[in-house]
């Protein structure tokens, strides 16, 4: 449906004389106003009279709530560069490309189009093109194939990022947009400066959480098998002790009811062998009934059948070997028992006093080998894919600014915990392990990928905007490029770079938010020209 429009009561001729008369002609620029001369012959109809003295057009709907692309962004034809100071597209904009407009064509001065290709003016236009009559040129070039150069910023109008900033959010890793300062020394006054990014060998990571944790399957709680009262302790807490080596002396009724039976059973045992033996002998010299020699190696089987089930039991209540063989040899009764260490390793903890009762299973010392450790990991579940058994991975803590602790994945969790929406992992650290204490919070960095060359810079560097990171690239001294890069992790104040940087791009290390806020000024009210 066709707009309306409100003209301005001046006359053309008069307005002209008048510009002419005072000898203010302007060149084009996106931003600034932009004065033209017409002459009456210019054009071959009368909608192509030139525009003098740019003011914008208003129009009104004459269904309420109705928009056209003029004042709907949506309605605008994807990937046409719009000129926002002229509100009109950038290839049909005379004002900032006069070398483009085709004087022979009529032109529509109300929507800014030619009449050819208006559907505002001419909706039939619409149906004849099949539901859409405007030309789309690309983003780069005008309808002719003419290349739409900001003569403004003297860059290419498609990389114009003052003029075209909304273009940023497409663009890849590795593209760019253009921000021209004022001038050459602009940059410098500023306080911009740059360098060349530090270039590294690096896998891509996922960055998480973990918690430091002991071993557990080198952590023991050492406790009797047998009540008891404690006699002696003989190590302490935060010692390093050996395999077999004594920690704790109880005294116990059980185990010298144990040896007692146990040497009594030796004893028997003994007596039947020389039964068996005596019947055995008697047997061959027909002195003896058979019946009496099954009956003498029916009782000497039983007794070994004993000595065997009280041995064990001695052994069940925590006795050696060798501590046996001693009991036996030396006719031992007495109710000492003695808690060894079942693996070399460091006491971490202690539960034990002298004249303490304890019941069978009453933890005595925990131990523990710090050789290892674990980490547990909670990583964000969109990284559930990415993670398995086997992957390297370096955690860095606080506490510990020197400390490289470094391991591998040994458990990936099958579900993720429904509050926290993050998987459990586990990593099994040996580098440095026996410097982390049970209970730090950290950050680890889990490798994901073959190491590859990226660029480090430093974490000013880099720019978010429209959910995407930047960092600027000079070009010349008054010349920056917003270049879309991908970051991957960040560390002591650095971020790696996976793609979008060279080694030769310098970088923009001081002052980058003061290239941004060039970029964005546009949007923050300053007209295209401003400086």
């Amino acid at each position: 449906m066709k707009t309306k429009n409100t003209y301005s009561n001046i006359g053309l001729s008069t307005l002209v004389a008048i510009l002419l008369g005072i000898g203010a002609l302007f060149s084009s620029g996106c931003g600034q106003e932009k004065l033209e001369t017409v002459n009456a012959g210019d054009h071959a109809g009368p909608a192509h009279a030139a525009e003098v003295a740019y003011t914008p057009i208003p129009h009104s709907h004459e269904v309420a709530g109705e928009t056209c692309f003029i004042c709907d962004a949506s309605k605008r034809d994807k990937g046409r560069l719009w000129c926002t100071e002229h509100a009109r597209y950038e290839d049909r904009c005379w004002l900032c490309h006069p070398e483009l407009e085709d004087k022979s064509r009529l032109w529509c001065k109300e929507h800014s189009l030619y009449e050819d290709e208006c559907y505002l003016c001419h909706p039939e236009l619409r149906k004849e093109a099949g539901g859409s009559a405007s030309v789309t040129p690309s983003a780069k070039t005008s309808e002719g194939g003419h290349a739409l150069f900001c003569n403004e910023h003297n860059v290419p109008e498609a990389e114009c990022g003052i003029c075209q900033p909304d273009l940023a959010a497409s663009l890849l890793p590795g593209d760019d947009m253009k921000v021209r300062f004022i001038s050459e020394a602009s940059a410098g006054k500023a306080g911009i400066r740059t360098e060349l990014p530090r270039m590294s060998e690096s896998a891509p990571v996922i960055a998480a959480i973990c918690e430091t944790q002991y071993n557990l399957n080198t952590l023991a709680k050492v406790s009797p098998l047998v009540g008891g009262v404690v006699r002696f302790v003989h190590k302490d807490v935060g010692e390093r002790v050996n395999a077999g080596e004594p920690l704790v002396e109880l005294h116990s009724a059980e185990v010298a009811a144990a040896k007692s039976a146990y040497l009594s059973a030796v004893v028997e045992l003994d007596i039947r062998k020389q039964s068996f033996d005596r019947e055995t002998r008697l047997q061959k010299q027909s002195v003896t009934s058979e019946r009496e020699l099954l009956e003498a190696q029916a009782d000497y089987r039983k007794a070994k059948l004993a000595v065997s089930n009280l041995r064990q039991r001695l052994l069940n209540l925590g006795l050696e070997t060798d501590e046996i063989a001693r009991v036996e040899n030396e006719q031992d009764t007495s109710a000492q028992l003695i808690v060894c260490a079942p693996f070399s390793g460091t006491l971490v903890d202690r539960k034990s006093v002298i004249g303490e009762a304890v019941e069978a299973g009453h933890p005595l010392f925990t131990l523990a080998d710090l050789s290892t450790r674990w980490l547990e990991i909670s990583v964000p579940s969109d990284h559930v894919g990415q993670l398995q058994v086997g992957q390297p991975v370096e955690a860095v803590f606080p506490e510990l600014p020197n400390a490289r602790v470094a391991g591998r994945i040994t458990w990936v969790d099958t579900s993720i915990d429904p509050d926290t929406r993050m998987i459990r992992a586990r990593a099994l650290v040996t580098e440095n392990a026996e410097q982390l204490a049970s209970g730090l919070f950290g950050k680890i960095y889990i490798a994901i990928g073959k190491k590859e060359l990226s660029a480090i810079v430093p974490r000013e560097s880099v720019q978010r905007h429209e959910g995407s990171d930047f960092v600027f690239v000079q070009n010349a001294p008054d010349l920056f490029a917003l270049r879309r890069v991908y970051l991957g992790a960040a560390r002591n104040g650095q971020v790696q770079v996976l793609a979008g940087l060279s080694p030769r791009d310098s970088v923009v290390t001081d002052g980058s938010f003061i290239v941004m806020s060039e970029f964005l000024k546009s949007r923050l009210g300053a007209g295209c020209v401003d400086d």
